[in-house]
């Protein structure tokens, strides 16, 4: 977990800067309705989780990655994922940052070289369940249907 000050104080810098980038490169007629999304969960999460892959580790004995390198960093996702249900199984919200430059992270942090961010999450009770995603409801973009190939 992410707890001390300063250092939450610099992903928040972080991710200031990434999306003052972002607002910038947003066309104008989208421009306006980026710049009114909520994206708050830095300022009002409890608290903050930085999950990454140790693709230096010996453990494991490079098992799998010989062929497939990036396991690694699937199984952390797959971790992420598991994570998220049993939170929101217990009541608790969780939120991806994904508006954020893993180098910035990284120094912010002050995490090993061969460390590779899988991502930074916000976690908290939140103020009211909605089965309607918040960037939905902000207009940002609607649901798209998942297509099944068959083969």
């Amino acid at each position: 977990t992410v707890d001390d000050p300063g250092r939450r104080v610099a992903v928040r810098a972080a991710f200031a800067l990434a999306k003052a980038e972002a607002l910038a490169a947003e066309p104008g007629d989208r421009a306006g309705l980026y710049a009114a999304l909520k994206l708050a969960g830095l300022d009002e999460a409890p608290a903050q989780l930085a999950v990454f892959a140790d693709r230096g580790t010996g453990v494991g004995h490079g098992l799998g990655r010989r062929t497939m390198p990036e396991m690694a960093e699937y199984s952390a996702v797959g971790a992420v994922m598991t994570m998220w249900l049993v939170a929101r199984a217990e009541g608790i919200g969780m939120g991806w940052v994904s508006i954020l430059d893993p180098a910035a992270v990284h120094a912010a942090l002050d995490v090993p070289a061969d460390w590779r961010l899988i991502g930074y999450f916000c976690l908290g009770y939140p103020d009211a369940d909605d089965d309607v995603p918040a960037l939905e409801r902000a207009g940002w973009e609607q649901r798209q249907s998942t297509p099944i190939i068959r083969r």
